[in-house]
């Protein structure tokens, strides 16, 4: 069982992805990588982990962890998702909707959402490769 947020998490969950072929199919066409910014909170992540993905013709192809959020600086990725710990806890154990969370300013998303907006009918999948990923999460160890 992987502990979220780690390197070994992100890893399980690149692989489980890559290996469901309806979001292969979901992922044709699409063009931009990611930034994600897990912030710490006290009490239940002490500090901010942050990654990169580059996903390319339905895959990922690369995944980055890297040690302070100003290194994403370094690869511009064409969309940043920003927020607590806690917020991405609840969007992974499913109690809260992705869409809800950035209309709430929950979750902070720079880039072109259009995109995005576009592809919300595949959010489903998302969720189905998560569910099979195993997770214990640092705050509960």
């Amino acid at each position: 069982m992987a502990t979220f947020p780690s390197k070994e998490w992100c890893q399980e969950a690149v692989r489980l992805t890559n290996a469901d072929p309806e979001v292969s199919l979901a992922g044709q066409g699409w063009v931009g990588d990611f930034g994600a910014i897990i912030d710490a909170e006290p009490g239940r992540l002490s500090k901010a982990f942050v990654v990169h993905v580059v996903p390319r013709d339905g895959r990922i192809e690369k995944l980055r962890v890297l040690d302070d959020p100003d290194d994403l600086d370094e690869f511009e990725p064409a969309y940043v998702a920003r927020a607590p710990y806690s917020v991405w806890k609840q969007l992974l154990q499913g109690s809260l909707d992705p869409v809800e969370a950035v209309l709430r300013r929950r979750i902070a998303v720079k880039g072109d959402l259009q995109p995005l907006i576009e592809r919300m009918r595949y959010k489903g999948l998302a969720d189905r490769v998560f569910a099979q990923l195993k997770t214990e999460y640092v705050d509960e160890k």
